[in-house]
Parts: C-alpha cells; structure tokens; sequence
C-alpha cells in the first residue's frame, strides 16, 4: 500500500522505527526533507501534517508448568528425629523446579528474538558473530586477552545496537555461559558488582556476574561449558516494546494424602504468561556467537588452543 502510494518498488522502501517523544522524524514538520522551514507564506496555506494516536489489545492466555512429588509415612517419620520437615522439604525441590522452567523458558524467548533481530537488521542470524584468532596465530603485542576483550567490545556493540534498532534506551543486561563468564572474569577493566544481598539464590539458578559499562551480567549455569552464545536485552520500564512476563499463580500447592499408605503429596503449579508486547518486540535484544573460524581454529575458548 504504501509503495503504491508513493509509486515506489517496494524493496526501495526503507523504514525506520521512531519514538514519538524523543526521536525525530526529518522533515515532517518542515517544508521539505531536508528540513528547511516554510516561508511565511506558504505557512499560511499549507495544511498541517498530522500525527495521531492508535489503540490496539491482545489476549492472553496463562501458560501452565506443573509438578508433584510424594513422600513415604516412613520418610516423615525419620527426617522428624533431625528436625527436617519432609513436606516442606519436597515442596522446595518442586518450586525450585518450577522457577528454573521459567527462567530457561524467558531465556529461550530472548535468545529466539535477538536472532530474528540480527537477521532483520543484517539479512543472516550469524552476522553479528564475532571470531577469535587462535594463540598460535598471535604476535607483536597481541595476547589471548586481547582477543578475550573482543567479546567485552561486541556485548557494548550488541547493547547500542538495540538503541539503535529499538529506540528506546541501549541494551542493559547480558547472559553468557559459563565458560564465558570464565573470560570475562579474567579480562582487566570487567569489575564485578558486590555480592554481598538479601536475595535467595536458588541452587543451579541464573545468578548474577557483575556488570561492565552498566551492563549487568548474568551466568546461566545451565549452559553447555562449550556454548559461546551471548544473549544481550534492554530490560524497559514497561511502557516499552519487549518480552514481558505475566504471572498469574507463581506456585500453587496443594497437599493431599494418598488414602492406600496415608503418605502425604504435594503438586505445586505455576501458570503465566510470556507475552511478546508492542510492535517489533525483537528489536530489544540481540544474540550472538563466538566462534573460532572455520575450520574451527581453536577447541578452547579460555586459552584459544
């Protein structure tokens, strides 16, 4: 519609995202685009162009991750003596359960919408990959970690990228793997925040690095030692495009007792939904990989060997 409109093909149409409070878009309220003001004149009898404001809803439906477990009569009876409520106990495991489905999943969702964005914005999924020389092929003064601080140099790349695609603030986290996380470490000038909080770390769940040039990094623990993908987001204020997460009943127990052994149950739910908001949601995040060439140049990405 638009390239009949204004009689052009429609891959010579080059459209742009634009934030109506803080961008600017050239030309439209000037007498050309160039941006040169109208004379008075022409003022007088050119009608205004007009920007308007529309409306749109989405339904949503909550998404169900369940679980349940079950203990002996026996096994009550015992971890009683060590003062260990079986129950309870149970519950935990089945929460903490819980907790990490949805944190993989919301992962999973970001790192999917930060590939598409890469391939809308550069026409492939793998053109933001970086590659890192092998040790054998370094000389002068370059050092393993100098490669190491291409990685620091691509995260701040994949954060103003989203500024730039997204208009609406650079990029604030990132989520690496362990084994990157392990470099990152090791790189002069990364500086990790203060451990020291009031937060419950669940065992094996996402925990936090530190942060480097105000963006906050995460290690996923879950994550193959040998995975290299590096997934960079802008977490907004909610008034934004994005992934959004939107609990309903975070973890429902129920306890029940099992009328053959008289053995107490719990099941534990948690429903929600994950919610791709506003126009062009992917442009908030940005994927990419580490690799080591091809043929691959190095099997190691701590020692590049």
């Amino acid at each position: 519609d638009l390239a009949a409109a204004t009689g052009e093909a429609e891959a010579d149409l080059d459209v742009q995202l634009v934030k109506g409070l803080e961008d600017h878009i050239k030309g439209f309220s000037a007498a050309d685009e160039d941006g040169n003001p109208f004379s008075r004149e022409a003022g007088e009898s050119t009608p205004d162009k007009i920007m308007g404001l529309s409306l749109f809803s989405k339904s949503v439906a909550a998404e169900t991750f369940q679980v349940a477990a079950a203990v002996t009569r026996e096994q009550v009876q015992d971890l009683k003596q060590f003062g260990v409520d079986a129950v309870a106990q149970v519950e935990s495991v089945l929460t903490n359960e819980l907790t990490q489905s949805i944190n993989q999943h919301i992962l999973g969702a970001i790192r999917t919408q930060g590939t598409s964005n890469v391939t809308k914005a550069f026409g492939s999924a793998t053109a933001f990959d970086i590659t890192l020389a092998p040790a054998s092929s370094l000389a002068g003064g370059e050092t393993v970690a100098s490669e190491h601080r291409k990685i620091l140099t691509q995260i701040l790349a994949a954060a103003n990228l989203i500024a730039n695609r997204g208009r609406r603030g650079a990029g604030n986290f990132a989520v690496v793997g362990p084994q990157v996380a392990t470099v990152l470490q090791s790189i002069s000038g990364f500086v990790a925040n203060p451990m020291a909080n009031t937060f419950t770390q669940s065992a094996g769940a996402i925990y936090p690095l530190g942060s480097v040039a105000g963006i906050n990094v995460y290690t996923d623990p879950t994550m193959d030692w040998a995975s290299y993908q590096v997934a960079v987001g802008r977490k907004g204020d909610g008034n934004g495009p994005g992934l959004v997460f939107m609990p309903y009943l975070m973890a429902e127990s129920v306890q029940t007792i099992a009328e053959g052994t008289m053995a107490p149950k719990v099941a534990v739910k948690s429903r929600f939904a994950l919610v791709e908001a506003g126009f062009h949601p992917e442009t908030q995040y940005v994927t990419f990989n580490i690799s080591a060439g091809s043929p691959a140049a190095w099997t190691n990405l701590i020692n590049l060997a």
